[in-house]
């Protein structure tokens, strides 16, 4: 709080010594010191409540630009900050505008059916299957000329 030195500090208590007298002067000291602390706490809490209503004040100042962000405008207000002449949004809708051009002059090509992927009874049954199907097909009953198929077919 204040910078003395050692003289000034000196002259104090000569003077102190003198006027108060060596007998009275703890008990001077000590009052001394005591209303120091009061002045000192008094002193904080003006500076805390100062800072306080600082922050107050910050507060609400931010309460009032969140109550204009959530007022509606939030989009309108991003779009002038990022793009302030609407060049973006205007390359935007020209690029849209030639992409839907480009498609709707392009015919358009059927799509081929995806093949179903195959169970793992389907794919035993595939690979064992084909070699016999193929030579009961191919070899015709002597009996009466019909296929391997057909015959056990019939006989079913």
């Amino acid at each position: 709080m204040f910078d003395l030195g050692w003289q000034e500090f000196m002259l104090i208590a000569f003077v102190a010594v003198v006027v108060v007298g060596p007998r009275d002067l703890p008990r001077v000291v000590r009052s001394v010191s005591t209303y120091l602390r009061k002045a000192r706490s008094i002193a904080r809490d003006f500076q805390n409540s100062l800072e306080e209503v600082a922050r107050e004040a910050e507060l609400d100042d931010l309460r009032k630009e969140a109550k204009s962000i959530s007022s509606g405008d939030i989009e309108k207000r991003i779009n002038d900050w990022v793009d302030p002449e609407g060049d973006t949004k205007k390359e935007m809708e020209r690029i849209a505008s030639q992409a839907r051009d480009v498609a709707s002059s392009r015919p358009v090509e059927a799509a081929k059916p995806e093949a179903k992927p195959k169970t793992k009874t389907e794919a035993k049954a595939e690979t064992k299957a084909p070699d016999t199907a193929k030579s009961a097909e191919a070899t015709p009953s002597k009996s009466d000329g019909k296929s391997g198929q057909e015959s056990a077919a019939a006989g079913q």
